[in-house]
């Protein structure tokens, strides 16, 4: 399966070429019934189908061509709208619809679009910065669709194929779970260690300041580090890249905290362990601006 953020990046597409898209809507309904019209007169009249079989496809892709073009200037673009668009390459390998054909109408439906928001918009700046982003969204369309058509053309020719399919489909699934899980016990994890960071202010007005301001150092920035940690597993789950930065700066912030309670309870009898951290913290603050940097 393709992924959006893949797509995204190869095809530079940004919040403003969502929002360019998304300014059509209002226009490009009123030509909703002609554009399904037209692409069917232009199939039709290129390629011939057996008969038996013409109805079904005809209604089937009436049916996606309707609900595609609404879907498609809501500019509403993520992983679950790349597997609907799948879907639609599945079906061509169901009714055993051409290669040509598919290419053949994806370009009829370029131009076609590209025809309607000419003749719609009439500053030429602004058109043609909608257009470009339009032709940006339909690059990512179109790939969709042919990934899904071949990758199910190479499933009838190889078993081996199908097989990794399904192994990768259940890894998904599972490694979708236990982010999930994770998820979910960073959250709990997180609200535990905010309660204890707030009952141990509340009681700075009981106990010896000096303690209780050090412990909750220590419980504020581990709230911290799970705030980074759950920030970074949602980011993956939306389908961001696994960034190894995020564990050295978990690191780095636990010899920090370490290098503070040692420096408010002035324990500097031992220069070995504060020595030791110190230096722990310079070589993790290097590798951490390295890793950032090459991430970047």
């Amino acid at each position: 399966m393709k992924y959006f953020k893949n797509l995204q990046k190869s095809y530079e597409v940004t919040e403003d070429d969502l929002r360019n898209i998304a300014s059509l809507k209002d226009i490009m309904e009123n030509h909703k019934e002609d554009f399904i019209r037209d692409v069917f007169e232009n199939f039709s009249k290129k390629f011939r189908m057996p008969d038996n079989i013409y109805p079904v496809v005809l209604a089937k892709h009436r049916e996606f061509l309707a609900t595609w073009y609404d879907r498609f200037f809501e500019a509403k673009i993520n992983n679950a709208y790349l597997a609907y668009l799948e879907k639609f390459g599945n079906l061509q390998i169901k009714y055993e619809i051409d290669y040509e054909w598919i290419n053949s109408m994806m370009s009829f439906i370029r131009l076609w679009m590209h025809e309607k928001i000419f003749q719609s918009l009439d500053d030429d700046i602004h058109r043609k910065n909608i257009l470009l982003s339009v032709h940006k969204l339909m690059d990512i369309n179109f790939d969709a669709i042919n990934y899904a058509f071949c990758e199910n053309k190479i499933k009838e020719y190889t078993s081996i194929f199908s097989v990794r399919n399904f192994i990768v489909s259940v890894s998904e699934k599972f490694s979708f779970l236990m982010h999930t899980f994770m998820v979910g016990m960073l959250i709990l994890m997180t609200v535990a260690a905010a309660v204890l960071f707030g009952i141990e202010i509340m009681h700075l007005l009981e106990e010896n300041a000096d303690k209780i301001i050090i412990t909750a150092l220590g419980s504020l920035l581990i709230i911290w580090v799970l705030v980074e940690l759950l920030h970074t597993e949602v980011q993956m789950l939306k389908g961001g890249k696994f960034k190894i930065s995020i564990f050295i700066g978990v690191a780095l912030i636990a010899f920090i905290r370490d290098l503070l309670i040692i420096t408010l309870k002035h324990e500097t009898s031992n220069p070995m362990i504060y020595g030791f951290v110190l230096l722990s913290i310079a070589v993790l603050g290097v590798i951490y601006w390295l890793i950032v940097k090459t991430e970047k």
